[in-house]
């Protein structure tokens, strides 16, 4: 999201000439020398981008009273990558998925508290099974499951980590979350484990680094370890049955047709058309903010939904978590290939009799986005029988799935931090142009530190460009 001051014919201007604009039109005064009141009646702000952090950036400014706020979104739809759609007989999200708990103030969980009437609990994800493919006896110990579980909940904690950095041992397994990950792994396995159990228990820590991949959209390899120390994960998260757009649309209550303006994609700037509202501001941004685009990883998490007719639980009785499905090279160098060796669980959509979700491992999004989808069904088909050991599973009447890599507005679905990147980047993406008198200003869940990435960091970095305008013309108002 980015937010302007608006000229009098609605062309955006470059950030030099939105600096020195700083004049009201009407009656011929300059902005500083009117009161607050009259700033609130006369400001112009523009806000690109219609996601949570545009939203709520708007929402934010219209409740303190700057009526002349238009946001421009160049799809036909408002919410970003909120992306709530029914599908079967249940809601499914193709993006944003869960609510951090958080009751600070501007937290999309106390936003989420106060809408009345909104189906909301805290679901506790269900306990899958992990099944063993191409096994006569393929159930796996739940006693090993939960002792795997509690170990990689300590390396998603950056156990040791600190350690590392300040005995300067070991620090090629902090190159990227994979290898320390791998590194830290086969430790705890050949402390925790009997020689015939490691390598089902190594099959386990494989599931779930899939699984931490498939959050962030791509190969852990290309994450940093500040990733995890930057970022803890939060437990416990809130679930919306009836669909998280449900907050999109709290937030547009008080946005009319003039003020919330979609399906616009081109937009002046310096009396030549762009491309996309996305990218006029390309040509203002500084070398250092170019730098922390380009150093910043954007991955693409990949959702899939499958529709059946008859319920599911006449085949399906747990959530199922496959292992044994990764190619070895060594063993068998001349193995195919397929997006479902990175398949992490495939589980019944919560508060759904007839619909299945099908999480992946980073790494497979485009070639998952370009797959035909008579070829996908007929491959997850065959993976759902192999886990089931049921040669009569159905195949689905319907398939929905998200395709953010491929959508030219987004080209993406999470920020993560590469191994090219750092804390810095972010504060380099959050920073205003235009020195004292900002008129360019950013953000969106890569902006903020505090929950980076997710949706709780692009509500609360709306709100807090928001707030940096409202400060501005208070500011103003007495110099």
């Amino acid at each position: 999201m980015q937010c302007y001051k608006l000229s009098a014919r609605r062309s955006l201007y470059n950030a030099t000439a939105l600096q020195s604009d700083l004049s009201n039109q009407n009656h011929g005064h300059a902005i500083g020398n009117l009161d607050l009141e009259s700033a609130r009646q006369n400001a112009r702000i523009v806000v690109i981008g219609a996601g949570l952090a545009g939203l709520s950036a708007a929402q934010h400014l219209l409740s303190h009273g700057f009526r002349r706020t238009v946001v421009l979104e160049a799809t036909e739809r408002y919410g970003g990558r909120i992306n709530s759609q029914r599908f079967g007989d249940t809601f499914c999200e193709l993006g944003a998925k869960w609510v951090p708990i958080d009751g600070s103030q501007d937290s999309t969980y106390e936003l989420l508290r106060n809408v009345e009437g909104l189906g909301k609990r805290i679901k506790q994800p269900d306990r899958p099974e992990y099944v063993q493919i191409d096994h006569d006896q393929n159930k796996v110990n739940p006693a090993m499951v939960d002792l795997i579980d509690a170990l990689f909940r300590q390396l998603c904690g950056g156990l040791k980590v600190s350690d590392k950095v300040k005995t300067g041992s070991d620090l090629h397994s902090l190159d990227n979350v994979m290898a320390y990950f791998r590194t830290e792994s086969n430790k705890a396995i050949g402390l925790s484990f009997k020689p015939e159990e490691q390598n089902t228990a190594r099959e386990i820590f494989q599931s779930l680094f899939k699984e931490f991949s498939s959050v962030l959209g791509c190969c852990l390899e290309y994450v940093n370890i500040d990733h995890i120390t930057s970022c803890p994960v939060q437990p416990d998260p809130i679930y919306v049955p009836t669909g998280l757009d449900n907050i999109v649309d709290e937030l547009t209550q008080r946005l009319g047709k003039e003020q919330l303006q979609t399906a616009s994609p081109l937009v002046r700037y310096n009396g030549r058309r762009r491309h996309s509202d996305t990218t006029i501001a390309l040509a203002a941004l500084t070398e250092e903010k170019m730098m922390a685009i380009r150093n910043l990883g954007f991955g693409s998490p990949v959702k899939i939904y499958l529709s059946y007719n008859l319920p599911i639980r006449l085949w399906l009785r747990r959530n199922l978590r496959p292992l044994g499905t990764l190619i070895n090279r060594v063993t068998d160098p001349q193995a195919e290939r397929s997006w479902t060796q990175q398949v992490v669980e495939i589980s019944q959509v919560p508060s759904s009799q007839h619909v299945l979700e099908v999480r992946v491992g980073g790494g497979y999004y485009e070639e998952i986005e370009k797959l035909p989808d008579t070829r996908l069904l007929e491959q997850i088909t065959t993976l759902l029988r192999k886990c089931i050991s049921n040669p009569l599973v159905p195949y689905p009447q319907e398939i929905l799935r998200s395709k953010w890599s491929t959508s030219a507005c987004y080209l993406g679905g999470r920020p993560y931090f590469s191994t090219c990147s750092s804390v810095r980047d972010v504060q380099r993406l959050a920073a205003p142009l235009g020195g004292k008198a900002p008129s360019l200003l950013f953000a969106g869940d890569a902006t903020a530190l505090h929950g980076f990435g997710t949706i709780d960091a692009a509500r609360s970095s709306g709100i807090r460009e928001a707030q940096r305008i409202i400060e501005y013309y208070n500011i103003k108002q007495y110099i």
